[in-house]
């Protein structure tokens, strides 16, 4: 598994004041507990949730990964934090493959 710690600076000129404070993201995280054709029960740390899910929605699996399996053409999508001394703090990365960015059909 690889781990990747960094900070995103703003480049020369820009403005030294804190940012805005960004939005929460809506996600829920948990251990699947049942699956049906249209929903997922999970377990979560504030208590079950069920979800309904269309017949068109896309599911993603995330693995670990590491730097070596990495190759030309992959998508990254970084994870970060606000962070007081640079705009954000990198806590984490998603590899995404050529074959998973094309829309099923």
């Amino acid at each position: 598994m690889a781990g990747l710690g960094g900070y995103f600076s703003a480049g020369a000129g820009t403005s030294t004041s804190a940012p805005a404070a960004a939005p929460e993201p809506s996600f829920t995280r948990g251990v699947v507990q049942s699956v049906s054709a249209d929903r997922l029960t999970l377990t979560t740390e504030s208590g079950p949730v069920e979800l309904r899910l269309g017949a068109d929605a896309p599911v993603e699996a995330l693995r670990p990964t590491t730097f070596g399996r990495i190759a030309a053409g992959d998508w990254l999508n970084g994870g970060a934090i606000a962070h007081a001394q640079t705009l954000f703090a990198l806590v984490g990365i998603v590899v995404i493959p050529p074959s998973q960015l094309e829309s099923p059909r």
